[in-house]
Formats: C-alpha cells, sequence, structure tokens
C-alpha cells in the first residue's frame, strides 16, 4: 500500500527537520573543538610538561585495566611527541585550525551562503590530511575522526543546498 501525499511529504518534512538537527548539532560540535583547539594550542605554547602530565595522569588507570588500549597508547604517544620539541608546530596548528572552526561554525550558523562551500572543502581535507596521517602512524583514532569529518561535511553539504533551493521569502545571509 503507497503512502499518501500528505504523508509522504509529512515524513520528508520529519526527515528535514532531523538532518537539519544534526547539523546544527555537528557544527555546534565542530564550534566546541575549535575552541578546546584553541586552549590546548595555547597551553601547549607556555608549558606542555603541565599537558603531557595531565594526558599521563588521565591514561595510568586505563592503561593499567588494558595496556593495549589504543585510544591511551595513542594520547600518550602524541603527549610524548609534544616533548620532542614539536610543540611549536602543535600549537600553532591547534591554535590556526581551532580559529577556522570557530569562524566556520559561527557563518554557517548565521546562514552566510559562502561558508558551506568553504566548511565542506574544509572538512574534505581535514579528512585526507587525517587519512594521509593515518598511512604513516596507524593511530586507529584517525579513520574515525576523518569518517565523523565527512559526515558533518555532507552535512553541510545538504544543508547549503537546501538554503540554496529555500524560497525567496525565507531570511538568508550572506
Amino acid at each position: 500500500m503507497h503512502a499518501t501525499p500528505a504523508a509522504s511529504a509529512t515524513a520528508h518534512a520529519r526527515r528535514r527537520r532531523t538532518l537539519h538537527r544534526w547539523f546544527d548539532a555537528g557544527v555546534i560540535f565542530k564550534g566546541a573543538e575549535g575552541v578546546l583547539e584553541i586552549v590546548t594550542g595555547a597551553w601547549l605554547s607556555f608549558d606542555r610538561s603541565i599537558l603531557q602530565n595531565v594526558v599521563f595522569r588521565i591514561t595510568a588507570k586505563e592503561l593499567l585495566h588494558d595496556p593495549e588500549d589504543m585510544v591511551a597508547r595513542t594520547l600518550r604517544h602524541w603527549a610524548e611527541e609534544l616533548g620532542s620539541g614539536r610543540q611549536t608546530f602543535a600549537s600553532l596548528y591547534l591554535v590556526a585550525h581551532g580559529v577556522v572552526k570557530i569562524v566556520l561554525a559561527v557563518s554557517l550558523l548565521r546562514e552566510y551562503r559562502w561558508a558551506y562551500p568553504t566548511a565542506v572543502a574544509a572538512q574534505l581535507l581535514l579528512a585526507a590530511y587525517e587519512l594521509y596521517r593515518f598511512s604513516h602512524t596507524h593511530a586507529p583514532v584517525l579513520p574515525v575522526v576523518a569518517t565523523l569529518d565527512i559526515v558533518i561535511a555532507w552535512l553541510v553539504w545538504r544543508e547549503g543546498r537546501a538554503r540554496a533551493a529555500a524560497p525567496a521569502g525565507v531570511p538568508r545571509h550572506g
């Protein structure tokens, strides 16, 4: 039995609202992630030993229970690398990356048209870089993060198309 046109339209509207909520959640998550990256980058530029101590304390209990825990081992590896003189690059990378994420998140939430394709490109470039880094480090978290970035890029692309197709009476920014 086929759904009536009204039921089909209602289901379509519900699906669009759900995807829009996921878009909003993804954008807010990326903005919050940007704030965290700026704070972490600033912290690294001042005293990397504090971050290393925090990471080692946080992961100690987990590694006692499971010495093969990939997340804890990856976090410790990153903390050790920061102590090897790479903290300046890491600090600058995190601050710059965080600023870009915040600018794009705010611009997307304000519905600036230029932000949609820019955010999609940024997310896909970031995912490509994460997969490239995975090919060298084999850190298991990188494909997961890359997948999340690709999903958010798709949500942004979809939302941008919906905004472009919106009727003329719907207010848009940008």
